[in-house]
C-alpha cells in the first residue's frame, strides 16, 4: 500500500513538475519506483511506521 500511495501521489507531481516528454515521464516513474519500493519495505517490514509514530507522539 505504501508503494501504491507513493506512485499515486508521485506520478501526478512528476507530470506537473517535469517536462511533458514521454521519456522524461518514464524516467521519473522509474526513479519513483526505485525510491518508493525500498522505503515502503523499510516502513512496512522493518518497523519504520512504529518508529515514526513514537517520534511524532511526543
Amino acid at each position: 500500500m505504501t508503494v501504491v500511495a507513493a506512485v499515486v501521489i508521485g506520478v501526478p507531481l512528476a507530470t506537473l513538475l517535469a517536462p511533458p516528454d514521454p521519456y522524461t515521464q518514464l524516467f521519473t516513474l522509474g526513479l519513483l519506483l526505485v525510491v518508493a519500493v525500498p522505503v515502503g519495505y523499510y516502513l512496512s517490514y522493518r518497523g519504520g511506521y512504529e518508529s515514526l509514530s513514537v517520534r511524532f507522539d511526543r
